[in-house]
């Protein structure tokens, strides 16, 4: 594999004290505006060091990506930092693009509310070991919270010269319910103390459109996934550990998602 080796005079950059990184809404980047070399760029920022893991801008195949490279200093955790938004507020949900290149590596999701003191990172979720079983990460919701500011990878490696790619990654609102086509929905009861939970849905579909049921865990992987045989039908949900879940309901084009707690 080819290393990447950056000049000694390359460090973090903190561009958030630019006056152009004014707090954002929502933000969809593809990273396709950014420039191949040194990641920090676009109110977007990294804690490396000329010593320390990369994070670089490279362009495979036509398509710009975040590569993670250990470099020579495995285990040591570096960050991907996300401009900073306008409000963490529990209705909006995260989704992004992981896949390796070689070796191991693991990706933590989180929050900052300081872009430069990753001492203040906070864990969403459960680490992710990318590989090539999944790749696409989404329906992540992160909690509310008033004083995080920011949208943060943690990364850590297994070896030296370990890489995956970062890309499409997206911060927008949760989809809710469309209601002059999908006129009611439940799930019930929620939280679940036995795990079993019954879905019930009240719209008139076309011979060709479905109820459809997925579950993702607050790490965006998929748990679960069915199409309804009856406008009401009960789950058992019995092998999922406890905690929060996320569950999106599709009825023929018009989808919704629900927080699912599991006791």
């Amino acid at each position: 594999m080819k290393k990447i080796l950056l000049s000694a005079g390359i460090f973090c950059i903190s561009l958030m004290a630019n006056a152009q990184c004014e707090a954002i809404q929502t933000f969809s980047q593809d990273f396709e505006n950014f420039t191949d070399g040194g990641f920090a760029q676009n109110c977007w920022t990294t804690n490396e060091t000329a010593t320390s893991p990369k994070a670089t801008i490279t362009t495979v195949s036509g398509t710009k990506v975040i590569q993670l490279y250990s470099f020579f200093t495995p285990a040591v955790a570096w960050y991907i930092v996300s401009p900073e938004v306008s409000t963490i507020d529990g209705n909006h949900q995260l989704s992004f693009d992981l896949k390796p290149i070689a070796g191991t590596m693991t990706v933590q999701v989180g929050t900052m509310a300081n872009p430069t003191d990753y001492a203040n990172f906070q864990n969403v979720g459960t680490a992710i070991t990318v590989s090539a079983a999944q790749t696409n990460f989404s329906n992540i919701v992160i909690p509310a919270s008033a004083t995080q500011k920011h949208i943060a990878f943690k990364v850590v490696a297994s070896a030296q010269h370990m890489a995956s790619s970062l890309d499409n990654v997206s911060w927008q609102p949760t989809l809710g319910v469309d209601e002059s086509k999908l006129s009611s929905f439940n799930v019930y009861p929620n939280p679940s103390v036995d795990r079993n939970v019954t879905i019930s849905y009240n719209n008139t579909l076309t011979a060709n459109e479905k109820n459809s049921v997925m579950v993702y865990s607050l790490a965006g992987a998929k748990v679960f996934e069915t199409q309804m045989q009856k406008d009401t039908q009960t789950f058992n949900f019995s092998e999922f550990a406890s905690g929060i879940y996320i569950m999106k309901l599709q009825s023929g084009s018009n989808v919704a998602t629900k927080k699912l707690v599991l006791k």
